[in-house]
């Protein structure tokens, strides 16, 4: 035990040195390789890096084999463990066996008192016999007048009284022996069961110590065997750290060089940060401006549409101050009827319509069509009337004659009306002409 427990403590503390060595040159590989293309190394340091790639697979052999001893030592504990609760188990049956053998005792014991109270009725009752029959014999012999002989015969039954008395207890020990011989015979049968049950269990035992000996002393012999790789490799190692050192130092130099160049390139770059975000700041800058500008010119275009909308009402206002009102009339009347024609020529005003409808001059005064209502119909080159391109075939007109915006009279609509409505989609309106209101074209 005590070479076990030292072989395992070995194996436990070349463990992580193994692992410390392989992660070591695991960080060291590359850079020796960086080295190595950057200058010219010896071919002593060549060799090395040649040799490192079979240390290293030497290095994952031998963990492999570590994690497999590890296995089989988890495994030999579990078996031990395994007949630990084996020889428990046995222990616990040897106590119950205990246990029973002691209540077997006490089964004995009880039935010994009952054998010996038996026996004593059966004293009790033989004698009880024998008393019966003296006193039947001196009944006998006080009838016939002969007490000698009764004296005689008693003696005898009491002679042949305790000769069967005799052979009354020896045959109750007869029986009592042969009950204990019965019950030694199976505790024997129990004992030599128990015995064959603990002789396979030792000898299972043996068997697996012999095979635990021959695994620890497997297990020493690859122990020695990895503490001496493992200090081959803690010198190779000693001899690539004592070169790592000597080009360390020239890869310091080298770094020291790129160091300075880095910090060059980042003063250039942070240099260039600084314009670019001057530049940003420039751009946000115009951007304000022109959405400012923006917002000056949708204002200007808000106060332009004002003011064309005044000027419209003023030119209308004029319009409708200048014109006479029969001339007025004909064109109201004559824009909200387009089967009448414009001229007299055509159909005069004071002939009666057709259809029942009165004349113009029976009619109430309707103003003109203002701006604000929509594009005023126009006159098709055929003499008809057309109206604009939004408004529908008896829309405008149809509300004028059934009281729309203008009322019976011919009195203009509100101005709060029409600034409600807003200013009229069509395009902008001409100067009046002679013939019409502002924005009506009369084709000829």
């Amino acid at each position: 035990m005590k070479l076990k427990t030292f072989s395992h403590r070995k194996s436990r503390c070349s463990i992580p040195k193994l692992s410390h060595s392989y992660f070591r040159l695991s960080v060291l590989f590359p850079l020796l390789m960086f080295l190595f293309r950057l200058f010219s190394v010896p071919l002593g340091f060549i060799i090395s890096l040649m040799n490192s790639d079979r240390l290293q697979r030497n290095l994952e052999t031998a963990g492999e084999e570590n994690e497999v001893l590890k296995e089989s030592n988890a495994h030999l504990r579990q078996q031990v463990e395994g007949w630990a609760e084996r020889v428990s188990e046995l222990e616990a049956e040897m106590k119950r066996c205990e246990v029973a053998y002691s209540g077997m005792m006490q089964d004995v014991a009880t039935k010994d008192e009952r054998i010996m109270s038996l026996t004593d009725r059966l004293l009790r009752l033989k004698g009880w016999d024998s008393d019966l029959e003296e006193e039947e014999g001196g009944e006998k012999e006080t009838a016939n007048g002969t007490p000698e002989k009764g004296e005689k015969n008693g003696r005898g039954d009491i002679t042949d009284t305790q000769a069967h008395l005799q052979k009354v207890q020896k045959l109750v020990y007869a029986a009592k022996l042969n009950a204990d011989l019965k019950s030694l015979d199976e505790d024997k049968d129990r004992v030599f069961a128990k015995l064959n049950d603990e002789i396979k269990a030792k000898e299972d035992l043996q068997l697996s110590i012999e095979d635990m000996e021959k695994e620890k002393l497997t297990l020493q012999s690859d122990a020695e065997r990895y503490s001496d790789q493992v200090q081959r490799l803690q010198q190779k190692l000693q001899i690539m750290t004592e070169m790592y050192q000597e080009n360390e130092l020239k890869l310091h130099r080298l770094l020291t060089v790129e160091e300075k160049d880095r910090l060059q390139k980042e003063e250039k770059l942070n240099k260039a940060d600084k314009n670019i975000a001057l530049a940003m700041e420039e751009l946000n800058n115009y951007r304000q401006r022109a959405e400012e500008m923006e917002e000056e010119l949708e204002k200007t275009k808000q106060s332009y549409q004002t003011q064309i909308s005044a000027h419209e009402k003023k030119a209308h206002n004029n319009w409708v101050s200048k014109t006479p009102p029969k001339t007025r009339l004909q064109i109201s009347f004559h824009l909200h009827s387009p089967n009448i024609p414009l001229f007299p020529a055509e159909r005069s005003p004071y002939v009666p319509s057709p259809l029942g409808r009165p004349s113009s001059e029976t009619r109430p005064f309707l103003s003109p069509p203002t701006l604000m209502d929509g594009p005023p119909a126009r006159l098709s080159p055929r003499g008809k009337l057309s109206r604009g391109p939004g408004e529908p075939p008896g829309g405008q007109g149809e509300m004028e004659r059934s009281g729309g915006p203008h009322s019976d009279s011919g009195s203009i609509s509100p101005t709060w009306e029409r600034d409600r409505r807003g200013p009229p989609p069509g395009p902008l309106p001409g100067p009046p002409g002679p013939l019409g209101p502002p924005g009506v074209c009369v084709h000829m």
